[in-house]
């Protein structure tokens, strides 16, 4: 008998914080008066399909973290660094993410750095920098990091919807 469990909505990668350092300016430094800040857009969402637990390869897909980093005022050689955390979410763990459907049995999936699916997206995972020769009155920058999910073969679930909200969150 075969049975495919239905992921078509999978996840859902929503900003639910910003968090920003007490200092503000704790992770930004160089000369002269500055601020920095750190921002990331909502990205959409990582839909799996149609997931099919006799296939003999796991369930893959992408999206992407963008990050704009802004340094205002007057400063050189100002550096902004920051590090982007995922929640393990409404189900499961960092290192055992599920997503929850029509059953009780979930099925389980994870967030890699890496499209070799190596290591898993925790929080403060991914840290980066941001580098201005000079800033007079603002400058900014956007990256983009991309999110690879993947469900493992051989979870026998039932067929429906399943989802989980991952929280996005920005240090810097």
């Amino acid at each position: 008998m075969r049975r495919t469990a239905c992921a078509a909505s999978a996840l859902t990668l929503g900003l639910a914080g910003l968090l920003g350092a007490q200092d503000a300016d704790a992770a930004c430094t160089g000369v002269g008066l500055f601020s920095c800040s750190a921002t990331v857009t909502v990205p959409l969402p990582l839909a799996f399909g149609n997931y099919d637990p006799s296939s003999l390869t796991p369930k893959d897909n992408t999206t992407a973290i963008d990050v704009v980093g802004t340094v205002t005022g007057l400063g050189i050689l100002v550096t902004l660094s920051y590090s982007i955390g995922l929640s393990a979410g409404t189900g499961g763990s960092i290192a055992n993410r599920q997503l929850t459907g029509p059953s009780s049995t979930p099925l389980g999936y994870n967030l890699y750095t890496t499209s070799a699916h190596t290591t898993v997206w925790g929080t403060g995972t991914v840290t980066d920098s941001y580098s201005a020769l000079a800033s007079l009155g603002g400058n900014s920058v956007s990256r983009s990091y991309p999110v690879y999910g993947r469900i493992p073969i051989g979870q026998y679930a039932a067929p429906g919807s399943y989802s989980n909200t991952i929280t996005v969150t920005v240090t810097y």
